[in-house]
């Protein structure tokens, strides 16, 4: 369907008229009727395009970020690290900036959503240069919202002031599962009504700032011990146990205001027997539960197409997609681990299933009509560039920092300090040794230079490493050891108990999962930093030495040792 002059005049009009709406202080929502009128002249593969959020590799706007946008007519971009789109700030706004001109040069000039994973804490896109924020198990061992809410809003600004309107974030599930590959430390805790509380003040901390909140992965990714990203998770709870545990924070943010809110490839067989069905793919948990018993009228967000959890059933990802969007999907999630070709398969895939019938247009209606008015509602229309001499003035300063360090210090959990080692207070002659998964000896040596490390750099280090770390650790006195979610490298655990055989002062700070200890516990101190970032290894090693006293209370149960809301303090 071609618009005619009246019809592009039209459009034109409707854009202009947008810029009366503020970005997001706007209480009421925005007119449904101008967003109608965009949509009515939409072709079908216009808005079928607006469902796809599409990736590509390299820090500026590509021959394949042009296709993607151009002739697939992409709505939505993720950005990621790895894929180098995500280097600096002012690197990362000026890609941003090139990808909405890119926009700007489509028949309709619909800006993209640009999206990325902001968590915070071990999952971050935006790093070099900007704010370093523990993530959530440490604010939840903080137990103050109102940090959560800061930390958030420090996302959110730096997110914004780069030209990234969307955060797949807060974490909204509950890890109840020590042996959780995937969440861990990216759920705030074990305690539903306290994951529902700080996810409220993140999702507020974002969404006042400009950002979209993504409340994620419904309908609750924390009691596995599969990697949705490698395989097919089940989740074996009867609808009474998930609604007093996983579905509660989601209500919460639903209550809340939440704008989006993303999917888990995930087996319920509660919700929705069909063998092999992720909850992604299931239309009586998208719509059923999620739309019509729940009440949510925001965005659904489909986690990564690509991961095993979703990719290896039903036909791959082109026909994965089609059952996701009858299910209630709004926005398919992509990344570049598809080919651009394979991207527009995937979009092709679901114009064809309009064609054939398999999909309504008025399902597809139905999801672009929610995607334009957040666009709207976020700003878009009025200006998608974003100014570069900003960048470094919103993005990385020091009050920004000064902030991330208070809120890493009061997370510090001091979980065992048997016979009072910690804090540490050694003579100049005593040697202390370091092995650990995270170099922290510059650190450390500021308060005792008599020091030497060994950096692990593998999860699992090889026998000859371990006896390379026994034998230096030999002519110490006292040894620090960083762990990395030991519990799930067996490597790490005969590490410490091969230094154990020393019969040295051992303490062992945790840099990731909080649980390590239990597979360690006659270590004499244990520490739990929540993250690896320099804001949390620091916290880390100023509470060793007692120039940070720890505050933090477990978030989570440590199994047979120690309970929900333990912790010491010097």
């Amino acid at each position: 369907m071609k618009l005619g002059k009246t019809g592009a005049i039209l459009i034109c009009v409707l854009l202009i008229g947008t810029l009366v709406v503020s970005p997001v202080a706007a209480q009421s929502e925005p007119s449904e009727s101008k967003i109608q009128t965009l949509l009515s002249g939409m072709t079908l593969e216009e808005k079928v395009g607006q469902m796809i959020m599409g990736g590509f590799y390299g820090d500026q706007p590509t021959e394949d970020a042009r296709r993607l946008i151009q002739e697939a007519h992409v709505g939505s971009m993720i950005l990621f690290a790895y894929s180098g789109n995500v280097k600096d700030p002012v690197q990362t706004a000026k890609l941003n900036n090139g990808l909405q001109k890119l926009a700007a040069e489509t028949r309709l000039k619909i800006p993209l959503l640009i999206a990325t994973d902001q968590e915070g804490g071990v999952v971050a896109r935006l790093t070099t240069g900007a704010t370093e924020l523990p993530g959530n198990m440490a604010l939840g061992a903080a137990r103050d919202p109102k940090l959560v809410r800061q930390a958030y809003k420090i996302m959110a600004q730096e997110l914004r002031a780069v030209g990234i309107q969307m955060d797949l974030a807060p974490d909204l599930d509950v890890n109840v599962n020590p042996d959780n590959p995937v969440i861990g430390v990216r759920s705030f805790a074990e305690n539903p009504e306290l994951v529902a509380r700080m996810g409220t003040e993140a999702i507020r901390g974002l969404q006042k700032n400009q950002v979209i909140a993504t409340a994620k992965h419904f309908p609750g990714h924390g009691d596995t011990n599969v990697d949705s990203h490698l395989g097919l998770p089940v989740i074996n709870k009867s609808r009474a146990e998930l609604e007093k545990v996983e579905l509660v924070p989601f209500k919460q943010a639903i209550a809340s205001g939440i704008d989006a809110i993303m999917t888990a490839h995930i087996h319920v067989p509660a919700l929705d027997p069909t063998p092999d069905l992720p909850a992604t793919l299931s239309k009586p948990i998208l719509t059923g539960l999620l739309r019509e018993q729940l009440g949510y009228r925001g965005l659904i967000i489909t986690d990564s197409m690509t991961m095993a959890g979703v990719a290896d059933y039903f036909g791959g990802v082109p026909q994965a997609a089609v059952k996701a969007v009858d299910a209630g999907a709004d926005i398919i999630l992509l990344t570049p681990s598809l080919t651009t070709d394979e991207q527009i398969e995937v979009y092709q895939a679901i114009v064809d299933a309009v064609r054939t019938g398999s999909l309504t247009e008025q399902r597809i209606d139905e999801s672009v009509l929610r995607i334009l008015k957040v666009k709207l509602k976020y700003g878009l229309f009025q200006n998608s560039q974003v100014d570069l001499e900003q960048v470094p003035k919103k993005v990385g300063t020091e009050k920004s920092a000064r902030q991330a360090r208070e809120m890493a210090e009061k997370s510090v959990t001091l979980v065992k300090n048997e016979g009072n080692l910690l804090p540490l207070k050694l003579s100049a002659d005593q040697k202390l040794g370091i092995i650990s998964q995270y170099s922290i000896i510059d650190r450390v040596k500021a308060y005792h230079p008599n020091t030497e490390e060994i950096y692990m750099q593998k999860t699992n280090p090889t026998d000859a490493e371990i006896a390379q770390a026994v034998q230096m650790a030999s002519s110490k006195d006292v040894l620090i050891v960083g762990t990395y979610s030991a519990s799930l490298y067996p490597q790490q655990i005969k590490l410490v108990k091969e230094l154990q055989k020393l019969n040295k002062p051992i303490a062992v700070v945790a840099f990731r999962n909080p649980y390590d200890i239990k597979d360690f516990p006659d270590v004499n101190a244990y520490v739990n930093a929540y993250g690896f970032r320099s804001v949390s290894l620091q916290a880390a090693v100023d509470t060793l030495f007692g120039t940070n006293h720890p505050s933090g209370k477990l978030p989570v149960t440590i199994p047979n040792l120690y309970p929900y809301g333990h912790g010491l303090s010097y």
